[in-house]
């Protein structure tokens, strides 16, 4: 179960660098980080409308990239 762990981290990781900066920093702040999406907004300061579509397209692209390695 450890190895399998490690192993999903690592696959994360690389799935990440294929993420635009922008997109892998909106994964980071509300994955990681855990702000909502209003806080993400200010900090990058764009609207929250925009701060969606990054996370949407972020998660989309992640999911391609893992679907192609299984």
């Amino acid at each position: 179960e450890e190895v399998n762990e490690v192993e999903l981290r690592e696959l994360l990781k690389k799935a990440l660098t294929e993420l635009s900066e922008r997109e892998a920093l909106v994964i980071q702040l509300y994955y990681v980080e855990e702000l909502n999406v209003y806080e993400i907004a200010e900090v990058l300061e764009i609207t929250t409308g925009r701060v969606s579509q990054i996370k949407k397209s972020a998660i989309s692209r992640l999911r391609e990239f893992i679907q192609k390695i299984d």
